[in-house]
């Protein structure tokens, strides 16, 4: 009997990964299709409902909505380039030098990416709002200017914040990358008498090529569709973004589906031109930097420039950690605030406040559930699909491929929009099964990548030889290929735990009372609630995140994060 049964366990490799495929194309497509159906769709007051591009040859082209194209083109670029200096120049210092402390700083440095980025803004009000900002109160009484010198209500606040919490996306890509670089390219090159900066820029840079422009793209579709920062530092001031457009014409009194559908499309075009850029520019450009030598990578010596290195560090983790939480802290423990610390009015009882209101306390168990049972079966999706994409025989691995890819290219408020569409009429629809949907469908691209990056590194012939020499599928799986994936099943899974755990745009806009997470929590205390309040159910959402990264770096190790 026993027998038998291992004898269809070759049978599952192709049912398994089958199945997984078909299921990510129905996740896909179904929402997508739904939007541009939306999208085509004229409904006119007392007419019957047409198919046109009315919605995109009159409202699209409006002024205000250009505008708002103009605005997520800006802000995009600008949070890329700033992002990249920041994650390339942190990833060579912690990789590739003797930068000191850097064993120490590397955690802190992947602080900002497990906070979500709406509460990053909000923090930055705290800091550098005008009047009430805590660094303008000290820049004023330090110097004795008379006007604020600071504000993050506007473009430049959009970028700043945009690029301080996207940073460590970029950090992840290049590190893994660097880390697993052969030295001996390099010490070749300084051998033949190359410079420190020479060496950098004419071998390490070349080679870690695409990780930088696969990092820059995920930065600039992320950024393009972020809702949160500019919903909070440009909505204020009539900065307007295509996603804070898309969310307007899907709430308040002037709903149009059909118009905010058309939009979210072009959003998704012009997100989904860089994953085409991508796969034709940067995939190709893809370099051999493992062999079957063993080895380390040797570290590179600075001399004095590495206390300059350490001084960039430790600039980026004030800027990006400490000062927005010490500011989330002290307005969380205040009794009211007023743009100053006043250690005399100091509380708990908005903590006590948080735990106790029903809608924040069940956001708290919400958010938590759908953060381990959305990453766990998201994970398990991506290993399957990557395998079968990598390790495959069949004729639709390249379709898989780029169907898997396809979600990067659609922020997440215009994939909720899709998922909205798609459900609403379902027995899904008012239920948490309605947000992991829409969780899973969006960043199953992620925990992708991250098992893809790996297996890339790995050679075929370690499965071969299990397979040659009897094991079924299912055993090489178990034996040879999950633990040579453990680092990124284990990476894989930590970020979307995280990301989950902070996911703002599709929470919000999929979101029915009673199915408040985290992040709408933090959302209904910025529309209805103090600044002390806000800033403590904030730093609930913080403290999960950090807990939930110690406990996991504690588990996987240091390293496992970087793939």
């Amino acid at each position: 009997m026993f027998r038998g049964r291992a004898a269809t366990w070759p049978g599952a490799e192709p049912v398994l990964t089958v199945g997984a495929g078909l299921l990510v194309a129905a996740l896909v497509l179904l929402p997508v299709g739904m939007l541009l159906y939306t999208s085509l769709r004229v409904e006119e007051f007392g007419e019957a409902a047409y198919f046109s591009l009315k919605n995109y040859t009159e409202f699209v082209v409006s002024p205000r909505i250009l505008r708002s194209i103009g605005n997520t083109l800006i802000v995009s670029t600008g949070a890329t380039l700033l992002a990249g200096f920041f994650g390339i120049g942190l990833a060579w210092s912690h990789a590739r030098t003797n930068t000191p402390g850097r064993r120490i700083l590397e955690p802190f440095t992947l602080v900002p990416f497990f906070l979500s980025p709406y509460v990053g803004a909000i923090a930055w009000s705290y800091l550098a709002a005008p009047r009430v900002g805590m660094l303008n109160g000290w820049l004023r009484w330090l110097f004795g200017l008379e006007t604020d010198p600071l504000s993050v209500y506007n473009r430049w606040g959009i970028i700043w914040v945009l690029a301080l919490f996207f940073t460590p996306v970029m950090y992840l890509f290049v590190i893994g990358s660097l880390r697993r670089m052969d030295p001996a390219l390099e010490e070749s090159a300084r051998t033949s008498g190359s410079s420190i900066l020479q060496t950098t820029r004419r071998v390490t840079l070349p080679l870690v090529t695409p990780a930088i422009l696969s990092g820059a793209i995920l930065v600039f579709v992320s950024s393009a569709g972020e809702f949160g920062v500019p919903l909070a530092l440009g909505s204020p001031f009539k900065i307007e973004t295509m996603t804070t457009q898309i969310y307007n014409l899907t709430s308040g009194s002037a709903i149009d589906y059909n118009a905010s559908a058309a939009l979210s499309t072009v959003l998704a075009a012009l997100t989904l031109t860089f994953i085409y850029i991508h796969r034709r520019v940067v995939l190709p450009r893809g370099y051999t930097t493992i062999t079957g030598r063993g080895y380390r990578p040797s570290l590179v010596a600075l001399g004095r420039w590495r206390y300059v290195a350490l001084s960039f560090n430790i600039a980026y983790l004030l800027m990006a950690v400490i000062l927005p939480l010490l500011a989330l802290f002290l307005v969380s423990i205040s009794i009211r605030w007023e743009g100053r610390f006043d250690p005399r009015a100091l509380t708990l009882a908005n903590y006590a406040y948080v735990f106790t209101y029903p809608l924040s306390a069940r956001a708290v168990w919400n958010s938590l559930k759908l953060a381990i049972a959305g990453a766990t079966i998201c994970m398990t999706l991506a290993i399957l699909v990557g395998y079968t994409i990598h390790r495959g025989r069949g004729r639709g691995r390249a379709a898989l491929d780029v169907l898997s890819s396809v979600p990067v290219g659609f922020p997440g408020i215009v994939l909720a929009m899709g998922i909205l569409i798609t459900y609403i009429r379902s027995p899904l629809y008012s239920t948490l099964w309605i947000l992991l949907i829409g969780y899973i469908t969006r960043y199953i691209p992620y925990g992708q990548r991250m098992v893809s990056s790996v297996l890339l590194a790995l050679s075929p012939e370690l499965d071969q030889s299990s397979r040659t020499s009897g094991a079924s599928w299912i055993t090489t799986l178990r034996r040879i290929t999950l633990p040579l994936l453990k680092p990124g099943i284990v990476a894989g899974w930590l970020l979307l735990f995280m990301i989950f755990l902070r996911e703002f745009p599709i929470s919000v806009l999929l979101y029915k009372g009673g199915l408040e997470v985290l992040s709408v929590a933090v959302w209904y205390f910025v529309e209805h609630e103090g600044a002390v309040r806000t800033a403590a159910v904030a730093m609930v959402q913080v403290g999960l995140l950090l807990g939930a990264i110690f406990l996991f770096r504690r588990l996987a190790g240091a390293d496992e994060l970087a793939v």
